[in-house]
């Protein structure tokens, strides 16, 4: 099988959406049916993330896997004969399996779009025309209450039920204006549903003196869904960039290695000098692992990103079986080593690389 990574634009009004609805227009469903046209072959598009109906994108990622084998350039031209004119594939790139449009993602970049001088009737589909003048000035100061690691719940959809753990890092946000349209840039690893909206939504009531900056911290430490706040038109948000950390330490084999320096560890002196070099040349890695917490057996990834390397879970079970073999002959290696939880590496097959030791914070 070959695995392609393609960067679509597209402009949202006509879509419900990024995600498959069943119903035949969303990016996601039009995608799939014109691959499977050309590979005569059941096909699964997977993209960075999600974008809501009405919602554009100037540089979505996306990937999917087939048996059909062609050059990028002819893959290109091939998906935009089939597309409408409101989507377009602007590079594809063939990858191995170890790529993930989605669980490889570094960082995404949403700008939302204000245009509040005279109406503009060529960009009304991807800037938000607003009706009345903002105060430039007052949003920018509301910037520092949102940039940073903050419990959103009072600041997007998504259920209680469904992500029970709310708290999102905003990594930065920029504004500024042109030609009188302002553009809030909004940079993070994730954004819970509608967040990014309802972020913008408190900029423009702030630039319409709706209430000053400080408000904005009343808002998040309500820390409740029922909090008063309004999500701004789709139209104005754009996806604009997503960027994915590189894989660090392939084998011939394809196997993703992760390794962390401990006690006891079964790492060779070449494959721990691999991540200290990451870790020192302060680079930007994404490697998957298998790890012990609660008592529960989970998939996660470890990243190396400002000279730290952390370990975050993900909520899947490939690879768990084989786990579950293995994690107890390697507790019982480890169990002189009181402060070290046991991880096992495993590659896309879900089979064991190697495993290695992580100090208990």
């Amino acid at each position: 099988m070959m695995r392609y990574k393609c960067v679509v634009s597209y402009v949202g009004r006509n879509y419900s959406g990024w995600q498959s609805q069943r119903k035949g227009d969303s990016i996601q469903e039009i995608l799939e049916a014109v691959i499977e046209r050309i590979t005569q072959e059941k096909v699964n598009v997977i993209g960075s993330g999600r974008t809501d109906a009405g919602v554009n994108a100037r540089a979505q990622v996306f990937m999917f896997d087939t048996k059909r084998k062609m050059p990028a350039r002819k893959w290109m031209g091939a998906i935009n004969a089939f597309l409408p004119d409101d989507i377009h594939i602007m590079a594809v790139e063939e990858e191995d399996d170890c790529f993930h449009a989605r669980y490889n993602v570094r960082f995404k970049q949403y700008n939302y779009r204000i245009n509040h001088g005279p109406y503009n009737v060529f960009t009304k589909d991807t800037v938000f025309q607003c009706p009345m003048h903002l105060d430039v000035e007052k949003m920018r100061e509301g910037i520092p209450y949102l940039v940073g690691t903050h419990d959103f719940t009072s600041l997007n959809s998504s259920s209680l039920e469904e992500y029970p753990d709310q708290v999102r890092t905003v990594s930065s946000i920029t504004l500024t204006e042109e030609d009188g349209v302002i553009t809030l840039a909004f940079v993070g690893k994730g954004f819970l549903r509608y967040m990014v909206r309802m972020m913008a939504s408190v900029f423009i009531e702030i630039g319409q003196h709706k209430y000053e900056p400080a408000h904005i911290q009343e808002i998040l430490d309500a820390k409740r869904k029922s909090f008063p706040h309004k999500n701004s038109p789709a139209e104005g948000l754009t996806l604009e960039y997503v960027d994915y950390f590189k894989t660090l330490a392939l084998d011939e084999t394809g196997m993703v290695r992760e390794f962390l320096m401990g006690d006891d560890t079964s790492c060779t002196n070449q494959e721990l000098s691999i991540l200290e070099q990451a870790v020192k040349e302060n680079a930007s890695h994404q490697f998957f692992a298998m790890t012990t917490r609660h008592s529960q057996e989970l998939l996660g990834y470890y990243e190396i990103n400002d000279g730290e390397a952390s370990l975050h879970i993900l909520e899947e079970e490939r690879g768990i079986p084989l786990a579950k073999i293995l994690l107890p002959q390697l507790e019982k290696r480890l169990q002189k080593h009181a402060n070290f939880k046991p991880i096992l590496i495993y590659n896309k097959s879900g089979k064991i690389v190697s495993n290695l030791v992580e100090e208990t914070k």
